[in-house]
């Protein structure tokens, strides 16, 4: 691949960024989904681009701090940080976190006091941002109790179940994939700010923070 080819690709996800943001429809989400898809078949050329120009991207991760974590250690939970965000008329939805347990009062406090996640730079790969754990959700496994999906898992799974790369029902099986199709379906049962489906919100979030991490690579050398 070429430069100029991830441009154009840098081009296309950025329309249809700005349109889903625009529209807020099934179709415009779609499109995006399908959009974000091509980007996961790129990653590795990408990385190559990045190396070849001897830049850093400007890409961010979401680190949990050690007052959540034992907050959040030993239970069921389903937890999406969001700590970038996405534009929204009036909210912004930060740190989505279902706990299926009674909290204390200290760790409620303890929650409060730790803030919205934020947002942090990172010295990753665009691979390896993708292939970073964005959703946790429990598992069956009594060993591993929670599960953490990566960018990468979600964007795949929502474009192939939800219709955006494929009709539905004729997307094709991959075991090693689709066995968390049934964490992605739950997910998009969520709806968050302005009645967005909680998948669709957090590939608009994915597709921000691709924009804004990769923009240096198209910049001039001074």
């Amino acid at each position: 691949m070429n430069i100029d080819h991830a441009f154009l690709q840098y081009s296309r996800l950025e329309r249809h960024y700005h349109q889903s943001l625009k529209y807020k429809d099934a179709i415009s989400f779609l499109d995006l989904s399908h959009c974000l898809r091509i980007w996961v078949d790129m990653k590795n050329e990408i990385d190559g681009l990045v190396k070849e120009k001897g830049v850093q991207l400007r890409l961010t991760n979401t680190a949990t701090s050690k007052s959540i974590k034992r907050v959040l250690k030993g239970s069921k939970h389903i937890y999406l940080p969001l700590s970038s965000g996405v534009e929204s008329p009036g909210i912004e939805v930060k740190g989505v976190r279902i706990i299926n347990r009674a909290l204390s009062a200290d760790e409620v406090k303890k929650l409060y006091e730790a803030g919205p996640p934020i947002a942090q730079p990172t010295t990753l790969q665009y691979s390896e941002w993708l292939a970073s754990g964005i959703y946790e959700v429990p598992s069956q496994d009594s060993a591993h109790p929670q599960i953490r999906i990566s960018r990468e898992i979600l964007i795949k799974r929502v474009a192939n179940i939800l219709g955006a790369s494929h009709p539905i029902g004729s997307e094709e099986s991959d075991e090693r994939e689709n066995r968390f199709d049934s964490y992605i379906l739950e997910l998009h049962t969520i709806k968050l700010a302005d009645g967005y489906p909680a998948t669709y919100y957090q590939l608009l979030e994915i597709a921000g923070d691709t924009l804004e991490g990769i923009k240096v690579l198209f910049e001039k050398s001074a």
